[in-house]
């Protein structure tokens, strides 16, 4: 058997990677997509006025979702990396810190829906004419706020824990009982916009329940204990660029409506919030591609597999290449598509956004690799240079290229100036992460898993073994080669007993990665270990990580 390096074969990473890039998209889509069809059901059964409410009600669902993100994204970064050092008492600590936070939180909008609604009603800038119907659905969306919260947080904590297709399920019957419900709720009782409010949380509720079933299930390594302390910190850090990113997002929107307002009218307003729509269900996508990434990046950082890293990020590059460059060519080719599914007729504004859609399309896969970009920067726990990447894209350069070229160009620069701000973005991100090498590699800090060193590859042997394939005495007898004579007989030992456990399956495998620097040896394998002693179980480093069992073997 030849060694198998990570760049040339490595069916683990890239069977995580599949396992998870479609479900953790269409989980994001369909989020996405949720308060389309909420709007669609209301503005059907209801009024204008009434539908004005939903809209008047979103700066409360910002508010959510950024904390929600914050404190999500932000645990589960943590929990990965301690659970690849294979720490999982500090990794159940950053799941426990999280759920606290998002509780909290959620406990602290709950009260101020109970205490402040009328005044909350006035900062959200409802008019007489909708005032009380306003104040009955926020206060309905802020008292059950904790729902919310728990539901975005689940939701990644059990993706990162090997279950992305439970997360996924759960989100889609969330959805499908949000818009069964604002029917009956609506349609049927006649409960107004109150009724479109306890439909969208009893959704919440179901997908709670849902995801909370991975809890009590044997794949489940959570456990949930009581903690504080400087963990909450470093959650808050590495979440912080995700959340910057929905205030940005806010701040954006009301500069860019007052802009376009005196640029092009209500007309132009029209064509922005066609873009401003694709872009959102666009976003959803490329954050899927992102989320994808962050627990195998996190979890491959905590274990110094550098060049697991380099491998995931290989991956994520050509699904960018492939799926973005399919969206892109659809929206060239046929760009009337997207505002005519907003129900636009003008034959001038679907013109006028035909054009824009096609200006926009051309950002996508380089916006792409920026969100992907950022995410791997807070997967390493590189808050600062997140947040810098994130403040660039999402509001500096955009917002001045917005004016810049909106001033200069018309409507058409304000469409163009997304890509204009993601290639800047990009050139700067390149810029920074030469000076930091240099800097980190004069002081003498191993640079690998942050920049991906190129060379990285020929510091690890990777071993890898097909059930259906391959000889298990040969690859036994080339792991043994290549293992430090430290650790010689307790690997052996696991690896006689993992021979017990192998049964025909061409989808099966074993892995073994051998670290000589770092003295370490990892074994993953996706068998069937019910034949497995129990003391062989209860090693240090032995679980089911990311759906796969590892097994981890350090020198001395």
């Amino acid at each position: 058997m030849k060694r198998q390096y990570y760049y040339k074969n490595n069916p683990i990473v890239k069977s995580i990677f599949l396992k998870m890039l479609t479900p953790t998209i269409l989980m994001n889509l369909t989020t996405a997509l949720a308060s389309f069809a909420d709007t669609v059901i209301i503005g059907h059964f209801l009024d204008d006025l009434s539908l004005s409410v939903v809209t008047f009600a979103t700066p409360l669902y910002m508010i959510i979702n950024t904390f929600a993100a914050l404190f999500a994204v932000g645990g589960s970064i943590a929990m990965s990396i301690d659970s690849g050092k294979g720490s999982r008492d500090n990794a159940n600590r950053a799941f426990s810190v999280s759920v606290e936070l998002l509780l909290f939180t959620g406990i602290i909008l709950l009260l101020s829906g109970i205490f402040l609604g009328k005044q909350i009603t006035g900062w959200l800038g409802a008019g007489k004419a909708v005032f009380d119907m306003v104040q009955d659905y926020s206060v309905i969306v802020l008292v059950f706020a904790p729902i919310f919260m728990l539901n975005v947080g689940l939701a990644f904590f059990v993706r990162n824990d090997g279950r992305p297709t439970l997360s996924m399920v759960g989100m889609f019957l969330s959805i499908a009982v949000n818009i069964v419900l604002d029917i009956v709720f609506i349609g049927v009782c006649d409960w107004g916009v109150k009724g479109a409010a306890f439909a969208t949380v009893l959704g919440q509720l179901v997908s709670v329940l849902v995801i909370s079933t991975h809890f009590f299930s044997a794949r489940n390594t959570l456990r949930f204990r009581f903690a504080f302390g400087k963990t909450a910190l470093r959650i808050v850090k590495n979440g912080s660029s995700t959340a910057l990113h929905f205030i940005y997002q806010f701040i954006t929107i009301l500069i860019l409506n007052h802009f376009i307002e005196k640029l092009a009218g209500t007309s132009g307003v029209v064509v922005y919030t066609v873009v401003f729509n694709l872009y959102t269900v666009s976003l959803a996508m490329f954050e899927g591609i992102s989320q994808t990434i962050q627990p195998m990046v996190s979890l491959y950082v905590g274990e110094k597999s550098y060049a697991k890293i380099r491998n995931t990020m290989r991956l994520a590059f050509v699904a960018i290449i492939i799926i973005c460059g399919l969206v892109t060519c659809v929206l060239e080719i046929v760009p009337g598509v997207v505002p005519r599914i907003f129900g636009i007729e003008g034959a001038m504004i679907i013109q006028q956004s035909e054009t824009a859609v096609r200006i926009f399309a051309v950002s996508m896969i380089i916006m792409t690799v920026n969100v992907v970009l950022g995410y791997y920067l807070q997967s390493t726990e590189h808050s600062v240079m997140a947040a810098i990447l994130v403040s660039l894209r999402c509001f500096a350069l955009f917002l001045g290229s917005t004016l810049v070229l909106g001033k200069i160009f018309g409507m058409n620069g304000l469409w163009g100036a997304y890509a204009v701000a993601e290639v800047l973005t990009f050139v700067i991100y390149i810029v920074m992460n030469r000076i930091m090498r240099r800097k980190l590699r004069r002081r003498g800090v191993n640079t690998n898993y942050l920049l991906l060193d190129t060379n990285v590859e020929n510091k690890i042997i990777c071993l890898t073994y097909s059930v259906r394939n391959d000889n298990f005495y040969d690859f036994k007898a080339n792991v043994m080669s290549n293992v430090d004579p430290d650790m010689a007989d307790s690997v052996k030992a696991y690896l006689d007993e993992i021979e017990k456990c192998i049964i025909y399956n061409k989808n099966r495998f074993i892995e073994a990665e051998i670290n000589g620097a770092e003295g370490r040896i990892i074994i993953r394998d996706n068998l069937n270990h019910e034949m497995l002693p129990k003391e062989t179980k209860k090693e240090a480093g032995y679980g089911p990580v990311l759906g796969w069992n590892r097994m981890c073997f350090e020198r001395g």
